[in-house]
């Protein structure tokens, strides 16, 4: 017994010396990955934790508390509060009324209501990846009627809660965009008795909720689900839903909780009697939805996007998936789209080929309007009504003005949107040159006030004369103005305008018009010849523009490939590019791989680390406020060494580094489209607005200048200098990922927006990166697939939201794309990046790259990028993006210094700069967390010697003793 109980207590003490070692070991383990790592990602870690590594030494003087921007709050509080204002009205003013039979809403304040369906607890907020809201403590709908005066079912709500209907969530896209699709509505089987019988109660309205979200790095899926149906259409157990809401309620109100467009037929169905978008709504935009059903607010939302009955109908969903290079075996280089679709995206398709079947060009009697669109582009009800008249068309100052008058002719106050088209001559010119030409084309908006009943407001839109050219790349190669009649219309929405101009030509309903235009709302102005001048050199610049993409186009690699073109519908209707496997030849493979940009062998190396000794040495805030091309900009970049440069280039992930020599503070950058977020990076957050797609629905600019002033207010309060946004591409399908942090289809209302919000984030120094330029408008392979269009498309479609957004209002940044435009990343097209972002535009900023801080960036070369005009590399590993000494030619250093330039342009003019008075200093510092690594080297150190000394010490007795042993 003695004997056991000695050998189990030798066993027991073995197997803890060899855990003390186990344990020794790992700790040691884990410290040297920890101060292996630590320096790598400092800056990374930093902003999580939100700790600075510089910091600003003050001489003592006035201007040592210097504050260039200021926050136009006197408390947090205040400022809170103001925001949570904010996004409610941004909300107000962009849910989208699609259908009110019988006038069903506004509801009565005593009425009982019963929400149904598992997305009326599990309400979308916000999307994946940079536009995510934390919607934990946010109003829930129950909140927003309750607080409008309704009274709610709570035995309903507590079903979906805490009853069997909370097994049953949404599987939606994670933080990173990734994760299963699925509907997930609680099946009819899972309803207990209970929850039924109190219907009974609360029968005077179901409310129906319908949610779809998205996220970055994943499209939705455009294959059936589990269920059978596709992700953008009801499954069974939502029309089962739908039907029970029939069967046991008076009313039945749908709320479309969703951020893409989605297969609508079912509310046709008798049945359904009102229908609101909603988007996703921000941290307490869900309270409007109480607002409105109440009739404290009137909506005057308008869709941004075209809903068609069948979202496969759209000429681009013949070229979207995930299609292959087969003999590439270059890492993110074997993926490839064509956007053959050409310009006919969203209404630019639909309206169009409407036009054609009116006047008798498409006689293919392959289309009716009827059967494809359910609501037109810039379509939405209001609870009154509006009606337009004495249209008059100006020409002043290079520009159009267009005024309405706009009457309140219904029963309550409200707010119109005068939605302005265009529509331009379709000549022989054009079709011999393979010029395309929408039907009906946005070119201004505006919102009225709150107009009461009976009240009157004429309405001015200013319409730059610059929006009649269009661009042509196989005749003159410039941009024109073609000969001929330009129709300017207001219409409710695109159909009703393009109908206004078909009256005009003489068409009705007799011709197969859906509805009779009003032809006294069209104002015509003449173009007499054909101009191929005017637009040939760049208003901002004066620079000659000409062909910059032809080697995005398909045909530079394949003569026979084709666009959609009016010219004959069907017989160029896109079909999946070589169905999607493409083997390419060897000089397709060569562009590629990795290109090293060819070294300029006849620059001289440039002044470096050396101080100028007439003016003395300067600092960056001597900058502050000089043009980019003020000479003294040369003698600053003279003192900096070319490591510096180098540093500030490389290591611009969610932040910017401090260089001491110029006392040039550090920043911090923050995501996304929604708001100052920490959910990628941590740190603090700031307001969570509506996304993207909501904003775009209030069709309100001083709306979005206000949200703009917000954010920069934000940026005051969570200190943060740099925002990754807004976001400038387009809902080119209904089944983009991000379309959620898109404004729209339509390139004219995305700039118009982004424009306004930079102008109010710039008001209190903020910097922007509009994202992502260009032809990102998917997130299938945006990590190095190649995608190819022509030029007129690259140019009047997907570029246009940027040009509108930079030229307006002086963007001080954009985020590149990670995907290519033909075969050459983004960041390294110097067609893209240099010859129309800052020879045709004008633009004097930043030029950011998208996430670069890990390997699936390789396709990507350094010095490919700089030499097209990349500036700063989102990248938080400070190893990643090293040259060899023997590349930091003449060259290189041109372009670092070059690159330089622009981040310190942009950083002087922002509010990082706050607190740097005249003959302070900036030095740069250990963040705390790094004084929290030591501490926890030292100490945790000390305890692994001693974890390992003890068990390594009896190992040694123990050799020692059998050695004496054997002796």
């Amino acid at each position: 017994m003695k004997k056991g109980f000695i050998l189990i207590k030798k066993i027991f003490g073995s197997f803890i010396k060899l855990l003390s070692f186990v344990l020794g070991v790992a700790i040691v383990g884990a410290l040297l990955g920890a101060n292996h790592f630590a320096p790598r990602y400092s800056a990374l870690i930093s902003n999580f934790l939100g700790h600075t590594s510089s910091k600003i030494v003050s001489n003592g003087g006035k201007e040592a508390d210097k504050k260039y921007f200021t926050s136009d709050f006197a408390s947090d509080d205040d400022w809170k509060k103001s925001g949570d204002a904010l996004v409610r009205e941004v909300e107000q003013e962009g849910i989208v009324l699609l259908k009110n039979n019988a006038k069903s809403l506004p509801l009565p304040a005593d009425i009982k209501i019963t929400l149904l369906g598992q997305n009326s607890v599990d309400f979308i907020y916000g999307g994946g990846g940079s536009g995510s809201v934390n919607a934990k403590g946010l109003p829930t709908l129950k909140d927003s009627l309750e607080s409008s005066g309704f009274k709610v079912n709570g035995t309903a709500w507590d079903f979906y809660t805490k009853g069997p209907g909370k097994d049953y969530r949404k599987e939606v896209t994670s933080v990173t965009g990734q994760g299963e699709f699925a509907v997930n509505e609680v099946p009819q089987s899972a309803y207990t008795d209970e929850v039924l019988k109190s219907f009974d109660d609360y029968q005077d309205v179901g409310i129906v909720v319908i949610g779809r979200s998205g996220g970055e790095s994943a499209d939705l899926p455009i294959k059936p689900l589990k269920t059978g149906v596709h992700y953008l259409e009801l499954d069974n157990n939502e029309k089962d839903l739908l039907k029970l809401a029939k069967e046991r309620f008076d009313k039945v109100v749908v709320i479309l909780n969703t951020v893409n467009a989605m297969e609508l037929d079912f509310l046709d169905a008798e049945g359904v009697d009102a229908v609101l978008w909603v988007g996703a709504v921000g941290q307490s935009g869900i309270l409007a939805i109480g607002d409105i059903l109440s009739g404290e607010v009137n909506p005057s939302g308008r869709l941004v996007d075209t809903y068609a009955y069948d979202v496969f109908s759209a000429p681009a969903m013949a070229n979207l998936g995930d299609y292959t290079f087969t003999n590439s075996k270059i890492k993110n280089g074997d993926k490839f789209m064509v956007y053959s679709e050409g310009i006919y995206v969203g209404y630019r398709y639909y309206e169009t080929r409407y036009e054609d079947v009116v006047l008798g060009r498409d006689q293919s009697g392959q289309y009716d309007y009827k059967e494809a669109v359910q609501y037109p582009f810039g379509y939405g009800l209001s609870y009154t009504d509006f009606t337009y008249g004495d249209v008059k068309l100006t020409e002043k100052n290079n520009q159009f003005e267009l005024s309405v008058k706009v009457t309140n002719s219904g029963d309550v106050a409200g707010k119109e949107v005068v939605q302005v088209y265009l529509q331009s001559p379709y000549t022989d010119y054009n079709q011999q040159n393979n010029i395309e030409k929408s039907a009906i084309e946005l070119v201004g908006f505006e919102k009225t006030k709150k107009l009461a009943v009976g009240e009157s407001e004429t309405v001015t839109v200013r319409i730059p004369k610059e929006s009649l050219k269009v661009y042509d790349s196989q005749g003159y190669k410039t941009y024109i103005v073609d000969a001929g009649n330009y129709h300017f219309t207001v219409g409710k929405n695109a159909h009703d305008a393009l109908n206004n101009i078909l009256a005009k030509k003489g068409k009705s309903i007799t011709d197969g018009m859906t509805h009779n235009g009003q032809e006294n709302l069209v104002a015509t102005y003449q173009q007499t010849e054909l101009d191929a001048k005017t637009y040939s050199v760049s208003q901002e610049t004066g620079e000659t523009i000409t062909n910059a993409f032809n080697d995005v186009d398909i045909r530079a690699y394949d003569e026979k490939a084709t666009y959609l073109s009016r010219r004959d519908w069907t017989g160029s209707w896109p079909a999946t590019y070589r169905e999607g496997a493409w083997q390419i030849d060897d000089e397709m493979l060569k562009e590629l791989d990795l290109i090293v940009a060819e070294d300029d062998k006849s620059v001289q190396m440039p002044v470096t680390g050396t101080v100028d000794k007439e003016i003395g040495k300067l600092d960056i805030l001597d900058l502050k406020g000089l043009d980019f091309n003020d000479p003294l900009w040369s003698t600053l970049l003279d003192q900096l060494t070319v490591e510096e440069m180098d540093k500030l280039v490389r290591n611009g992930g969610y932040a910017t580094i401090p260089l001491e020599s110029i006392n040039l503070p550090s920043t911090i950058i923050k995501d996304g489209p929604a708001g100052i977020s920490s959910t990628l990076v941590g740190g603090k957050s700031g307001t969570a607005y509506p996304v993207q797609v909501v904003m775009g629905s209030t069709w309100n600019t001083d709306l979005m200048e206000q949200v703009g002033v917000s954010v920069g207010n934000d940026t005051l309060h969570v200190d943060v200098n740099g925002w990754y946004a807004p976001g400038a591409n387009l809902h080119r399908v209904a089944f983009g990922g991000r379309n959620f942090e898109y404004f729209s289809e339509d390139s004219f209302l995305s700039g118009a927006m982004s424009a306004s919000e930079i102008k109010g984030v710039q008001s209190k120094g903020t910097f922007v990166t509009i994202k992502h330029y260009a032809l990102n408008d998917t997130e299938t392979n945006r990590i190095g697939g190649s995608m190819f269009a022509n030029e007129q498309t690259v140019r009047d479609l997907y570029l246009k939201p940027f040009e509108i957004a930079i030229r307006e209002s002086d963007a001080t940044g954009v985020m590149t794309a990670m995907n290519r435009l033909g075969t050459t990343w983004a960041g390294a097209d110097k067609g893209l990046m240099t010859t129309t972002l800052k020879n045709e535009w004008g633009f004097k900023g930043i030029v950011s790259t998208d996430q670069a801080s890990f390997d699936n960036f390789a396709y990507a070369d350094l010095r490919e990028g700089l030499a097209a005009g990349t500036n700063l590399w989102l990248n938080t590993n400070a190893n990643l993006w090293k040259l060899e000494e023997s590349e930091y030619t003449p060259a290189v250093v041109k372009q670092l210094r070059e690159s330089s330039h622009a981040i310190l342009y942009t950083i002087v003019n922002s509010n990082a700069m706050n607190g740097l008075g005249e003959g302070d200093s900036v030095k740069e510092v250990l963040p705390l967390w790094r004084y929290w690594l030591i501490a926890a080297t030292a100490i945790l150190g000390l305890l692994a010697i001693v974890l390992i000394y003890f068990p390594i010490r009896s190992v040694c007795r123990l050799i020692s003793k059998l050695f004496r042993k054997k002796k």
